[in-house]
């Protein structure tokens, strides 16, 4: 039977959303699924966060969406492998920036500041051991570079800068959003860890708590960032050549490091041996984060699918186009959030043989 393109693809996302409906219902994991929809819907507030990160990011990035015609939208044969490859690249990246780093990584040299005077102040309280003054000059110089590199990207809105300052300032710019995506990273590890086994009873301070544990764990989110920014450069390379294999192994070893967030945030000790408990705990956890993949890349091909279509239909009317994106951005906030934090629950309670005692 020779069907047009729109019929055809109508029926294909019919039967799509149909077999993951049924998928959902029997799904092996829906234990996790449940408990981490319960945290997304007891804290609202961390949809709108992520939803907003997204639109700035859009806003001031220099990466923007493929855009697809309503034409091309009605083929969904030739449509299918440029969504799982952006699917696939979503997911891969989800478990290291569930909150877009830029432009958020402005308010790092604050963070920084605040982090410098507390631990000159109470220097036992952040860290296993008492920061030696070489580690606090550190800070505070990293601290004024901040500050600086803040003053260069005010410069730029008013002037074109020199091609020498202007190297800098995107050098520092890739680092301080590195050190942002690794403190949000360990903040919301420890955020789910203070839901999953609370040791205060008032929930209001579980997000104040998390950002205290962050502090305490400063020189591992100094290392997770420098990870960071290795894959950061990577994925600037791989966009500029998107036809090239790097793209695919970018997302393998961004799979590969899914636990290393989650390893810096419970347990304590070096970075290596952090790197090592990552890899055990990925290994014990590996089965069901294979499964729950696998579920998250069928949702996020629909997701982005839906979201190119919102797109396509209002890019003629600014008025839509201002509904839509904000619509679009919140529901991928929520499927971010919740599939996300699905993860996580899996890889603490799979991970560990016994309670971590961070």
């Amino acid at each position: 039977m020779n069907l047009p393109h729109w019929q055809s693809t109508a029926l294909a996302l019919l039967g799509f959303i149909a077999g993951l409906a049924l998928h959902l219902r029997w799904h092996p994991l829906r234990r996790h699924l449940s408990d981490a929809w319960d945290f997304v819907r007891l804290r609202p507030a961390l949809i709108v966060w992520v939803a907003g990160a997204a639109l700035l990011a859009a806003i001031f990035g220099d990466a923007k969406p493929a855009a697809y015609s309503p034409v091309q939208l009605g083929d969904w044969r030739e449509l299918i492998l440029p969504l799982t490859r952006d699917a696939a690249a979503h997911l891969a990246q989800l478990p290291h920036v569930l909150i877009q780093p830029w432009p958020l990584a402005c308010l790092m040299p604050v963070v920084l500041a605040i982090l410098t005077i507390r631990i000159w102040r109470w220097p036992y309280r952040y860290g296993e051991r008492r920061p030696v003054p070489e580690q606090k000059i550190a800070l505070l110089v990293i601290t004024i570079i901040g500050f600086g590199w803040l003053a260069l990207e005010g410069v730029t809105l008013r002037r074109m800068l020199s091609e020498g300052a202007e190297s800098v300032k995107l050098g520092l710019r890739y680092v301080f959003t590195a050190l942002a995506a690794a403190g949000m990273q360990v903040w919301l590890v420890r955020f789910v860890m203070a839901w999953e086994k609370p040791q205060d009873t008032e929930a209001d301070n579980d997000a104040t708590a998390a950002l205290e544990h962050t502090f305490a764990r400063w020189q591992s989110v100094a290392a997770l960032a420098g990870f960071n920014l290795l894959w950061v450069s990577w994925r600037q390379w791989q966009m500029s050549t998107p036809q090239s294999v790097g793209g695919w192994l970018w997302i393998e070893l961004l799979l590969l490091f899914a636990a290393l967030p989650l390893a810096v945030s419970a347990v304590p000790g070096h970075f290596l041996h952090q790197g090592a408990a990552a890899l055990r705990i990925l290994t014990r956890s590996g089965v069901s984060l294979l499964l729950l993949g696998i579920t998250a890349l069928a949702i996020f091909i629909l997701a982005h699918y839906a979201a190119a279509m919102g797109q396509a239909l209002s890019v003629d009317s600014p008025f839509w186009r201002i509904l839509v994106l904000p619509l679009s951005a919140l529901v991928l906030a929520m499927l971010d959030c919740w599939l996300l934090l699905t993860a996580l629950l899996i890889m603490l309670r799979h991970g560990f043989p016994r309670s971590p005692s961070a």
